[in-house]
């Protein structure tokens, strides 16, 4: 598929990490082993974790590191975690070099676009993904970019939340410093009101744009399309996976089916593709 054929409005759109406010130590450690404690719900809502065994492991927006120590620790012989943000990246380099030295020559953390990994064409058995393709701009770019990876017959495992449409898909930005946040009350205010509650609570930052938010806006219908045209099949999908979710999923779900409220009540994602050509 050449950039000419590519549907997604961000495809242009360029990155840069000076959009995002920096947390703290204490943030990031805490907000680490929450997602350490939550990996095997994740792999739940697949059906389960994958056999890693002796496989070579790719993960795109490996943020703290959480997933890719999972992987490790089940038996993954390599894995390669990639974050375009440089302070997570650091963080998961000394998490690992303090808490996990027994498995630390197995994994590899990079300050990198997948765009520019160009070291292991064809080597990667599965490239995961946690809570990342809701942010990813040019989503046909980077899936093309995975399946260059991959291995023929190699996996896509991805779960990600909230869509922009959904409830809270503006990751609450809309109402950020405030105890109350109204569903989808991000699509009523716009765009604009919601960049610029984000920038008064981030004094120094200045975005201009959702996109510099990290939100692509996309829709189930969008990434469905994406993977198909990039050359995956899907294996598995569900979409507002119950466990662990908030108690209204299961009436997200059963609106979801009504004719026009799709995009207004699919809240996640959770998909298993395979590289077909």
């Amino acid at each position: 598929m050449s950039q000419e054929t590519f549907t997604d409005s961000s495809a242009n759109y360029k990155f840069t990490e000076d959009n995002f406010a920096v947390p703290d130590e204490e943030f990031s450690l805490k907000y680490f082993e929450a997602q350490v404690t939550k990996s095997d719900m994740y792999w739940r809502r697949f059906g389960g974790r994958p056999d890693f065994s002796g496989k070579v492991v790719l993960e795109i927006g490996c943020g703290y590191g959480a997933l890719c120590i999972d992987a490790a620790i089940s038996g993954a012989r390599r894995v390669i975690g990639l974050d375009l943000i440089s302070s997570r990246i650091e963080f998961a380099r000394n998490i690992v070099a303090e808490r996990y030295s027994e498995i630390a020559d197995r994994i590899e953390f990079h300050h990198l676009d997948i765009d520019n990994l160009t070291t292991l064409d064809g080597q990667v058995d599965f490239v995961i993904s946690k809570d990342t393709f809701e942010h990813i701009m040019g989503i046909e770019r980077v899936l093309l970019s995975i399946k260059r990876v991959l291995r023929q017959g190699g996996l896509l495992i991805t779960g990600f939340s909230p869509l922009y449409y959904s409830p809270f898909g503006d990751h609450g930005y809309h109402a950020i410093g405030k105890r109350i946040r109204l569903p989808w009350a991000h699509l009523i205010i716009g765009d604009e009101r919601v960049v610029a509650a984000y920038n008064k609570y981030h004094p120094g930052i200045e975005c201009h744009s959702i996109y510099d938010l990290g939100l692509n806006k996309l829709k189930r219908r969008d990434f469905l399309k994406s993977f198909d045209q990039s050359g995956f099949v899907i294996v598995s999908e569900t979409t507002n996976a119950f466990e662990g979710a908030s108690k209204l999923m299961p009436l997200f779900r059963f609106l979801s089916k009504i004719p026009g409220l799709e995009d207004y009540t699919t809240v996640n994602m959770y998909v298993m593709a395979r590289k077909t050509y």
